[in-house]
């Protein structure tokens, strides 16, 4: 299969100002190359060479005109296949602003609730959260903490998302080859009132173009919606979208709640996750007194 854009590239690395050894200063400086910077604004470099760098001028054509092209290239795919999400991902600070003037938006504190739940939420004491204990959180906290790092690992059928923080996180299994499974996702525990559905339910995955679209539901009630202690029901109803951006350097990650019981509306909030050139680390938790 060709690449129209790196055959593009190819002629352009036979073009006489490459292979003329006496490569000329004019020709060069009036040649302006794109270089992908991180950022989907064009990034213009205009490269002057000296009389003791003319080779040097030469190879640095041949590597921006490489940059430039194969990330493109690259991304070329096939009408049925998605985009690899693969990697290890790490949420961006809540001040940092990403070209284009991207950033994170939203929080679970902004919720609307409704206000028997506004009421019940006072009542919960803040020692019962289920972080102190190191227990699960449910991803609609989690994926909105600052500093959440997580690993996406692609295989035949489903998205495997691992936490580095594995004990608020645990391991969840995105299914993508069938629908929301009919009845409990999990039998009850008869000891604990709260236990019917599972910390992060049944998760099931769809892409719509370049976005990956995860339908979670049947989540039992052990979590919490924020930090002050927001109460959900079971018919809890999440909504992730994860999108990669500029060239997958970055995933776009919105997270829709809704929950009539609980919520006057649905609500959405943003986050964006940097790719990482690294593993996933152990994480140790330890109970808060």
């Amino acid at each position: 299969m060709g690449f129209p854009r790196l055959q593009h590239c190819t002629s352009d690395l036979q073009s006489p100002n490459l292979q003329n050894a006496d490569l000329q200063t004019a020709d060069v400086q009036t040649h302006n190359l794109v270089i992908p910077s991180g950022s989907e604004e064009s990034a213009f470099v205009r490269l002057q060479p000296t009389a003791r760098s003319r080779s040097l001028v030469r190879l640095v054509f041949v590597a921006a005109i490489f940059a430039a092209c194969m990330p493109a290239a690259y991304a070329q795919r096939g009408p049925d296949t998605p985009p690899n999400l693969a990697g290890v991902y790490w949420s961006i600070p809540n001040g940092a602003t990403l070209p284009g003037g991207l950033k994170n938006s939203g929080s679970p504190a902004e919720i609307p609730l409704l206000p028997k739940a506004a009421q019940q939420m006072r009542t919960v004491s803040p020692k019962d959260d289920p972080w102190r204990a190191c227990q699960p959180v449910g991803q609609f906290r989690m994926m909105a903490r600052e500093g959440t790092k997580v690993e996406l690992a692609p295989v035949k059928g489903m998205l495997v998302m691992l936490y580095e923080d594995v004990a608020h996180g645990l391991m969840r299994t995105i299914y993508l080859n069938r629908g929301h499974i009919e009845g409990p996702v999990a039998a009850p525990d008869p000891n604990i009132e709260a236990s019917k559905g599972t910390w992060f339910g049944d998760q099931v995955g769809r892409w719509e173009g370049d976005t990956l679209v995860i339908d979670g539901t049947g989540l039992n009630t052990r979590t919490w919606l924020n930090d002050a202690g927001a109460q959900h029901s079971e018919a809890l109803h999440l909504v992730e979208r994860i999108r990669p951006i500029r060239g997958g350097q970055y995933l776009e990650y919105k997270m829709t709640v809704e929950d009539p019981m609980a919520l006057a509306k649905p609500y959405t909030y943003t986050r964006y996750f940097e790719k990482l050139n690294s593993e996933i680390e152990e994480d140790i938790c330890h109970d808060e007194e």
